[in-house]
C-alpha cells in the first residue's frame, strides 16, 4: 500500500505532465482513427485454420482469386437496351465480368445479329419459360451476375458498387428502375451503414449519459468530467486499435458505447471518494490521494471482473471473440489509467468549480425501499425460484442465427427492399461452389458432367441452377427455344443454318465457342467451378437440407476424382461457424462463470458471498434471454454469447458494490438496517450504471440499420436493466436470508449480533 501511496503522489505532483501526455495521445489516436482502415466484415476469417471452409476458401483463392459477387436487375427493359446497359457496366472500373444472355448468344452471331434473336425471344418468352434463359430476362426484367476485380469487402469492390450505380441510375429511361443485391453489394451497405452511424449514434447517446449523469451528482460540474475522461480513454482505445491486423465491424460498431457505458463507474467512484474527503476537511491534494488510495482497491475489483468476462472471450476458437476481448480488455485497462491519471488533474484543476456548482441531489436515496424489500424477502426469491428453470430451459431453446444474414442491413432498410424486389421476380440466389479437379490427363472431366447430372436430379425441390464448365445448360437452353418457335418463325438463314450444325456439347465444342472471360470464371489450373444456385435463403432449414444433399453426392463420387473436392458458400461456412461456436460457448460460459468467482472468492474472502453474486447475475442473463424465446424471434448465438459474457463480467460490478456496503454496514448495523445503508449509499451508483449501460444498448437497438448491431444492442440494454433491478431488489433479500451463511463462511468478518428477522419487531424509523 505505502507503494501505491508513493505511485499516486508521484501523479498528484507530475498532473500537468499526465496532462499533457494524455494531450498528445488524444491527438495520435485521432490521427490513427482518421487514416487507418483496418475494419474486417468477412465473419469466415474468424474460422480455425482446419475447417473446411478455411480450406475450401484457400483452394479458391489459389485457383480463381477471390471475387466479389453482385446481381444488378432493371426492370421495363428490352433486350437491346440490356446489352447496351451491360456494356456500360462491364466498362466500370473494378469490374471484371458481367455475365447475362448475350454471353451465351454472342459465340454463334455478331452484335448485329443478337437484335433478330432479341426478338425471337421477347416474342415467345410470356409463353416458354426456359432454364436458364429466364434467369437472366424475365418479365421484361433483365438480371446480370457482375464480378469484380477483388473480393466482396475489397475498397476497389466498395467503389466499383458505387460507380455501377451512379452508371445505371444516370442511364435509365423515364418508367425503368433498377436494384442491386449480392455479397458484395450487402458488404458494402453494412460497411457504409457501421461507418456512418459509429459517431452518429454516440451523438445520440451522450445527451442521454449527460441528463442520467445530471440527475444523479452533486455538481453540475461533475458530468462534464466524467465524460472528458471516458471520452478520452475510448478515442485512445479507438486509436490504439488501428495497429492491430484488423477489427470487426461488430467490434468497432460497439466497443466504443460499451467502454463508455462500463468504466463509467471508475470516474465516479473516484470523484465521489474525492468529495468525501473534502467534506472531511482534507485539503484539495491531500484529498485526491486519499481519494485514489482508497478507492483502488474498489475499483480495481471492478475492473478485473469487467475483463474476466472479456479475457473469457478471447479463448473462442471462433476468434471473434479474441477480436473483441482484445479490443475490450485494452479499452477497460486504458479506462482505468485515465481514471488515476487523468481524472485527478482534472480533479484539481476544476475543484473550485465543482464546489461552486454543487446542488442538491435532483434524485431521492433509495434507503426507503428497504422495508418493502426485507417485508417481501420469501416472496421475490419463491418467484424467481419459479422463473429460473424455465428461464434457463427457454435459454437454451432458441432460434439461433450464426451467419452473415444475421449481421445483414435490418429489413424495410432501402438495400433490404432492393434484394427483397429481385428475389421475388428472379427467386433467391444462395450461392454455393464446388471445386472439382480438372486434370485432362483423368477421367475428371466425365465425372465432373455425372455429378452435375446427379446435383441436378436430386436438387430439384430447391430450383437449382447449375453453372459448369463440363456442361453449358444456358447454351443447350438457348438452342432449344430457338427450336421450339421455328415452327412458326421465318428464320434468318444463318440461323437456320447454325441450328443444322450445333453438335452435341462436348468439351471441344465449349473450348470454341464459349467466350475466354466466362471460361475463366469456371475453369482454374487445376480446379473447375461448379456453380450452384439454390432458391433459398442462405441460413433457412431448406438451405441446411440442400448443402446436406450436396455433400452427400460429393462423398459418392469423391474417390473417382484425381484429387478432393471442395465447397464454398455462405450455407456452409454457417454450419460451420454454428458447430465451431456452440462448442465454444459451453467452455467459454463455465471460464467467464469461473474467472469472476475466483476474483469475487479474493475480494471477499468468502465462499457464499461469490454464489449469491453469480447466481443474481445469471438469473438475470436467464431472463435477458429467454425474451426472444417468448417473442418467438430468432436470436443471434454470438451475440448471445458475447452478451453472456458482458453481462456477467460488467454488472457483477454493481452487486459488489452493493455486498461491500452490506457487509460494511453490517459491522455496526442489523441486517434491515445494513441493507437501507447499502440502497443509501450504492443506489444511485448502481442505477447510474445500469441506466448508462441499458441507453447504450438501446441507442444501439433504434438507431443502427445492421441488424446484428441492432440486436447485439437489444440484448446489452435489457441485460443492464435487469441485472441492475435484480442488484437492487433481489440481492439485497438473498444477503438478507443468508446472512448467518455468509458470516459463517466468510474470513474475518464481524456482525453485529442480530436476533430478531421481522421488521415488525425493528425501530421502524430506521427503515422509512
Amino acid at each position: 500500500m505505502k507503494f501505491l501511496k508513493k505511485i499516486f503522489s508521484f501523479i498528484t505532483k507530475f498532473r500537468f505532465v499526465f496532462l499533457g501526455l494524455w494531450g498528445v495521445l488524444l491527438i495520435g489516436s485521432v490521427v490513427m482513427i482518421i487514416i487507418t482502415d483496418n475494419i474486417n466484415y468477412d465473419s469466415t476469417q474468424y474460422l480455425p485454420a482446419n475447417t473446411r471452409t478455411t480450406e475450401s476458401l484457400q483452394v479458391m483463392k489459389d485457383e480463381f482469386g477471390l471475387v466479389g459477387q453482385a446481381s444488378l436487375m432493371i426492370e421495363n427493359v428490352t433486350i437491346e437496351e440490356a446489352v447496351t446497359i451491360k456494356q456500360g457496366v462491364k466498362a466500370v472500373d473494378g469490374v471484371s465480368e458481367v455475365i447475362w444472355l448475350d454471353t451465351f448468344i454472342e459465340p454463334f452471331a455478331d452484335m448485329s445479329q443478337v437484335a433478330e434473336i432479341a426478338s425471337i425471344i421477347e416474342e415467345n418468352m410470356q409463353n416458354i419459360s426456359i432454364a436458364g434463359i429466364d434467369q437472366f430476362y424475365k418479365n421484361k426484367s433483365a438480371l446480370f451476375q457482375i464480378m469484380f476485380d477483388e473480393d466482396d469487402y475489397h475498397q476497389k469492390t466498395y467503389n466499383a458498387i458505387e460507380r455501377v450505380r451512379d452508371k445505371v441510375g444516370n442511364s435509365l429511361l423515364p418508367g425503368q428502375t433498377f436494384a442491386m443485391g449480392g455479397s458484395a453489394v450487402s458488404a458494402y451497405y453494412v460497411r457504409v451503414l457501421t461507418t456512418s452511424e459509429v459517431f452518429k449514434i454516440t451523438l445520440y447517446v451522450l445527451p442521454i449519459i449527460l441528463l442520467i449523469l445530471l440527475i444523479f451528482t452533486s455538481s453540475w460540474v461533475e458530468p462534464i468530467l466524467f465524460l472528458i475522461v471516458v471520452g478520452v480513454s475510448v478515442l485512445v482505445n479507438m486509436g490504439t486499435s488501428a495497429f492491430l491486423p484488423s477489427v470487426s465491424f461488430l467490434t468497432n460498431s460497439t466497443a466504443s458505447l460499451l467502454q463508455l457505458a462500463i468504466s463509467m463507474d471508475y470516474a465516479i467512484f473516484l470523484l465521489h471518494q474525492y468529495t468525501k474527503e473534502r467534506e472531511n476537511g482534507l485539503e484539495k491534494t491531500a484529498a485526491i490521494k486519499a481519494a485514489m488510495s482508497k478507492s483502488f482497491l474498489s475499483i480495481g475489483s471492478s475492473m478485473l471482473t469487467t475483463v474476466a468476462g472479456f479475457a473469457a472471450l478471447m479463448f473462442m476458437r471462433y476468434s471473434f471473440g479474441l477480436d473483441l476481448g482484445i479490443v475490450m480488455v485494452k479499452g477497460i485497462v486504458i479506462s482505468l489509467v485515465a481514471t488515476f491519471t487523468l481524472m485527478p488533474a482534472l480533479i484539481l484543476l476544476f475543484d473550485k468549480l465543482i464546489i461552486k456548482t454543487k446542488h442538491r441531489p435532483l434524485f431521492p436515496k433509495l434507503g426507503g425501499l428497504s422495508k418493502y424489500i426485507v417485508k417481501t424477502r420469501y416472496v421475490l426469491p419463491a418467484l424467481m425460484l419459479l422463473i429460473a428453470v424455465p428461464a434457463f430451459m427457454a435459454q437454451n431453446n432458441n432460434t439461433f442465427l450464426y451467419g452473415e444474414s444475421a449481421m445483414s442491413v435490418s429489413e424495410g432498410s432501402e438495400p433490404a427492399q432492393e434484394l427483397d424486389r429481385i428475389e421475388r421476380k428472379f427467386s433467391k440466389n444462395n450461392m454455393l461452389v464446388i471445386l472439382a479437379p480438372n486434370d485432362e490427363e483423368t477421367n475428371d472431366f466425365n465425372e465432373q458432367v455425372k455429378m452435375i447430372k446427379s446435383l441436378e436430379n436430386e436438387l430439384q425441390t430447391y430450383e437449382a441452377k447449375i453453372q459448369a464448365y463440363a456442361t453449358i445448360d444456358q447454351m443447350i437452353n438457348f438452342v432449344d427455344l430457338i427450336k421450339s418457335v421455328a415452327g412458326s418463325q421465318i428464320l434468318p438463314p444463318w440461323l437456320e443454318d447454325l441450328l443444322e450444325s450445333i453438335p452435341a456439347i462436348d468439351k471441344d465444342f465449349i473450348d470454341e465457342y464459349i467466350p475466354e472471360e466466362f471460361i475463366a470464371q469456371l475453369e482454374g489450373e487445376n480446379y473447375s467451378r461448379i456453380i450452384i444456385s439454390l432458391n433459398t435463403d442462405s441460413e433457412s432449414p431448406e438451405a441446411f437440407a440442400a448443402l446436406n444433399i450436396i455433400y452427400t453426392i460429393i462423398h459418392r463420387f469423391e474417390d473417382s476424382f484425381s484429387k478432393p473436392l471442395y465447397l464454398v458458400g455462405m450455407t456452409g461456412a454457417v454450419m460451420e461457424i454454428k458447430e465451431v461456436v456452440e462448442k465454444d460457448f459451453i467452455f467459454i460460459n463455465l471460464l467467464s462463470i469461473a474467472l469472476v468467482f475466483i476474483i469475487l472468492l479474493a475480494s471477499f474472502r468468502s465462499l457464499s458471498v461469490p454464489v449469491l453474486l453469480v447466481l443474481c447475475i445469471e438469473l438475470s442473463i436467464w431472463i435477458n434471454m429467454a425474451i426472444p424465446w417468448i417473442q418467438g424471434s430468432s436470436l443471434i448465438f454470438i451475440g448471445y454469447m458475447i452478451v453472456s459474457s458482458i453481462q456477467l463480467g460488467a454488472t457483477i460490478d454493481y452487486g459488489i458494490l452493493f455486498t461491500q456496503n452490506y457487509l460494511k454496514g453490517r459491522e455496526t448495523l442489523n441486517k434491515a438496517e445494513a441493507i437501507k445503508y447499502s440502497l443509501d449509499n450504492s443506489g444511485h451508483s448502481i442505477l447510474t450504471s445500469s441506466l448508462i449501460l441499458t441507453a447504450a444498448g438501446y441507442s444501439l437497438k433504434f438507431f443502427s440499420s445492421v441488424q446484428g448491431v441492432s440486436a447485439l444492442g437489444e440484448l446489452i440494454g435489457r441485460g443492464a436493466a435487469l441485472s441492475g433491478l435484480l442488484v437492487l431488489t433481489l440481492l439485497p433479500q438473498l444477503l438478507y436470508l443468508f446472512d448467518k451463511l455468509i458470516q459463517k463462511s466468510t474470513l474475518k468478518l464481524e456482525f453485529k449480533e442480530d436476533k430478531t428477522d421481522l421488521i415488525e419487531n425493528e425501530d421502524p424509523t430506521l427503515l422509512s
